[in-house]
């Protein structure tokens, strides 16, 4: 897997090179030039792997890293084994997708904490020995937040990135790019277990390694808010190198244009934390780090569902913040809005997910702007669901207390191992009584077995753990009702179910939602096969092949739509 290179009896340093998506282990040649004429030639050992980062790769990069975590254990056990001493330090240098694979690398040798469990597929998760002599961690044009399609790129990659995100959704195994998404699970339980990790370091005496980035002046695929993470990455050093794009970062041949690229990386190399924040970091200046704010004890999530524009949102918001007070506790709230969610796009996984690692990026910020706060969450229809599957993706999330309304989530869902974990203390489930939404869409699909989707906003959750309020009079957003914000913010804040108020409290379901929420599917069924009807009174001649043409036409115009709207 690893490039040969010759092995230096009195090299005090293994340098690991770790190159990028589409790249090889050939293409980090003029680093390991610079690191050569950097360090000294026989001073410094190197390993520098092929990785499985090609264009239709579809390993999990927690495989990759599993991988390259034992090679390295292999390498310093093979140093100490035949000559007797360790390397006295360890460089790491990654370009693009190689730099986020070097800091994942560095926080599983550093080992686990308690805030940021690794995810399952980590094979040890405890300290390597070699990971306190980590000595620094040089990161070229890294995709520090993953990527994400935005104006920076060429009209030619949008589109490309774009068509690959829709068509992901369809394939049966992931490509390994579309797993460092921003937001997604492989990014953002790295932005978490980063911080959590440096704010252990001091105690644990690892995990302080100095962090260097090497920013390219006109990075053509990765945006400059994707480049610097102003939330785990607050204490790196930022270098600007000129005339400099994603790719070509890492060409340092004699040429005047690599001039820059060559006398940046050897300062990143070679020199002391003081000299570089003096002479060289430079955070540009539209970028603004994070307050902290480690008096904030509580940070409340409250969070709209599909069709929404959640003003809603802020109202209960300030009901918490208000009610909190008597409690001796600080609370913040976080109110974000994704933006208006269609119901089409609803049923398309993949949309969903956007939202969902929208959702974490959000999780991660507040981590860093309020270290010593406990997360709370009140979520709405998809508000609902994107709580659950953030829980199920994301081993590093965890929520104090927990309120679900107008849930969309599967009535079977696996609160009593999150549960059991401590990664959720206290739930709290509205039901509706004639919740027609809930009955008729996601509780058909969860009958049909069809996605992730489910019917507990309308027949509650298997759980016995789960305090549930049956029932709330009303339709979808019946528990969102002013007169029941009290019980909601008391729930949020002490964790104690409380009736609804008389007024909006009901013992038994709307018969009628409850018996469509039993044929639900079937009702599908008749929909389809009315509307089936309706074109043929309009168009009763079209032949099969007609109407094939005519459908393939529609989804044609459609993909013209996406692509002068969304790219």
């Amino acid at each position: 897997m690893s490039k040969s290179t010759i092995d230096y009896a009195n090299a005090t340093k293994l340098v690991v090179l770790l190159h990028g998506f589409m790249g090889t282990a050939e293409s980090m040649k003029h680093v390991k030039n610079v690191v050569t004429e950097s360090y000294g030639i026989s001073n410094a050992n190197f390993f520098i792997p092929e990785l499985p980062l090609r264009q239709w790769s579809c390993t999990d990069p927690i495989d990759v890293c599993n991988q390259l975590l034992e090679q390295i254990d292999a390498l310093w056990a093979a140093r100490i084994e035949k000559y007797g001493n360790a390397y006295d330090s360890i460089v790491i240098v990654g370009h693009s997708f190689g730099a986020l694979l070097g800091r994942k690398l560095y926080v599983y040798a550093c080992g686990e904490t308690d805030n940021a469990p690794f995810e399952p597929g980590i094979k040890q998760k405890t300290a390597r020995p070699w990971a306190a002599n980590v000595e620094r961690i040089v990161l070229l044009a890294g995709m520090n937040r993953g990527w994400s399609i935005s104006h920076h790129m060429s009209l030619t990659k949008a589109l490309l990135y774009s068509i690959g995100v829709g068509l992901s959704g369809f394939w049966f195994k992931v490509p390994i790019i579309m797993r460092i998404r921003r937001g997604s699970p492989f990014v953002t339980n790295l932005r978490i277990q980063w911080l959590s990790m440096r704010h252990a370091a001091e105690r644990r005496g690892v995990g302080n390694a100095l962090t260097v980035q090497l920013l390219g002046s006109i990075d053509d695929l990765v945006s400059p808010e994707d480049n610097i993470d102003l939330v785990s990455g607050r204490d790196f050093i930022y270098l600007d190198v000129t005339k400099t794009n994603h790719s070509n970062i890492i060409e340092m041949d004699d040429s005047q244009e690599a001039k820059d690229r060559k006398y940046k990386f050897r300062a990143a190399l070679l020199g002391s934390e003081h000299i570089l924040k003096q002479d060289y970091n430079q955070l540009p200046q539209d970028e603004n780090l994070l307050g902290k704010r480690e008096d904030v004890t509580d940070l409340i999530f409250v969070i709209h569902g599909i069709r929404d524009p959640g003003y809603w949102t802020h109202k209960i918001a300030r009901r918490v913040k208000q009610r909190g007070k008597k409690h001796q506790r600080i609370f913040e709230t976080e109110t974000s809005s994704y933006g208006y969610f269609p119901m089409l796009s609803f049923l398309f996984p993949w949309r969903r997910r956007e939202k969902v690692e929208w959702l974490m990026d959000q999780y991660a910020e507040g981590l860093a702007q309020y270290p010593n706060a406990h997360f709370s969450y009140v979520g709405h229809s998809h508000g609902t669901y994107l709580l659950t599957k953030a829980l199920k993706e994301y081993p590093c999330c965890q929520f104090k207390h927990v309120v679900l309304a107008g849930s969309v989530v599967r009535t079977d869902y696996a609160w009593a191992e999150l549960l059991t974990q401590g990664r959720v203390k206290k739930v709290l489930n509205y039901v509706a009584s004639g919740d027609w939404v809930v009955a008729c869409f996601p509780n058909a699909m969860q009958m049909l077995n069809w996605q992730d989707l489910g019917g507990a906003g309308h027949r509650g959750f298997q759980s016995g753990q789960v305090n549930q309020i049956q029932y709330v009079k009303g339709a979808h957003s019946a528990a969102l009702h002013e007169d029941n914000w009290d019980a909601i913010a008391d729930f949020v804040i002490e964790g104690k179910p409380v009736d609804p108020p008389g007024s909006i409290k009901q013992n038994t379901p709307s018969f009628l939602i409850s018996a469509i929420g039993k044929v639900a599917p079937l009702l599908w069924l008749g929909i389809i096969y009315l509307l089936y009807l309706t074109g043929r009174q309009f168009w009763p001649d079209l032949s099969a092949q007609q109407w094939r043409d005519v459908v393939l036409s529609a989804l044609y115009v459609a993909g013209i739509l996406i692509v002068l709207t969304k790219v």
